[in-house]
């Protein structure tokens, strides 16, 4: 797949997670997740869904939800393990190796989760509205972009404008 390609994906991931977040905050109202909630709801007015769309958006996110919770437990859990075996003094190689497969695969199968819950939205939108989430990707990516150069600033930079004389070297 195409670099571009991929970051489109990528994009659309974080995009999709962020409102499938959105979606559990708004059931169960107030706490942490007030903001995801807020964020759904202006873009539910960015978007001018109708009350039957935003319906079936949050139904379809609220799946995508439920069917991914498992995976994302058990991928964190497995990130775990992962990171356990590799910093051992004898890493067992074929170990790593077949729970770094499962994680490939469990990511894969979340990954296409989302990518049909993505497409069931997509169906639920005008083309108007499409365009319209276009932008949001194009903005999101954007915002991503310059966090990261911010963050590279700072990492070149992170004493007050002197260089760092160990950038790789973790804090004591």
């Amino acid at each position: 797949m195409k670099r571009a390609s991929w970051i489109a994906l990528s994009v659309g991931v974080i995009v999709l997670g962020a409102a499938i977040a959105g979606v559990a905050a708004y059931e169960h109202g107030g706490g942490p997740g007030m903001g995801m909630r807020m964020r759904f709801e202006r873009m539910a007015v960015r978007l001018q869904l109708t009350p039957a769309q935003e319906s079936q958006i949050k139904g379809a996110l609220k799946q995508a939800r439920t069917s991914a919770r498992p995976d994302i437990d058990s991928m964190r859990r497995m990130r775990a393990t992962l990171a356990r075996q590799i910093f051992t003094d004898r890493p067992d190689q074929p170990a790593i190796q077949k729970n770094a497969d499962q994680l490939k695969q469990q990511l894969s199968a979340m990954i296409d989760q989302y990518v049909k819950a993505g497409l069931e939205i997509n169906g639920v939108l005008t083309s108007g509205q499409r365009v319209e989430v276009q932008k949001i990707i194009n903005e999101h990516q954007q915002l991503a972009e310059r966090r990261r150069a911010r963050w590279q600033q700072h990492r070149e930079r992170p004493s007050g404008g002197q260089p760092s004389a160990a950038p790789d070297q973790p804090s004591q």
